[in-house]
């Protein structure tokens, strides 16, 4: 017998259960993809502020650059308060 056939059965203590709800397996994927989203988004940004880092390192110095990033980080949080 092939088993395309078979109907999945979710196991509950008192018992089988012959259809799983569709809905309940639909909000858990969306769950996942929103969540790999965000995870996907923080990975950019940290790629982002690393090379910034590298390239302001390697056109001001490494001290200039700390002092740089840390003005511009300052500014940005006065513009968004």
């Amino acid at each position: 017998m092939s088993r395309h056939n078979v109907r999945v059965k979710a196991k509950y203590p008192h018992g089988f259960i012959k259809n799983v709800v569709n809905s309940k397996v639909d909000e858990r994927h969306e769950e996942l993809h929103m969540f790999t989203n965000v995870v996907m988004e923080k990975q950019a940004l940290r790629e982002r502020y690393i090379k910034l880092m590298n390239d302001a390192e390697r056109a001001v110095g490494r001290k200039e650059a700390i002092y740089l990033i840390r003005d511009a980080d300052i500014i940005w949080q006065k513009i968004n308060s």
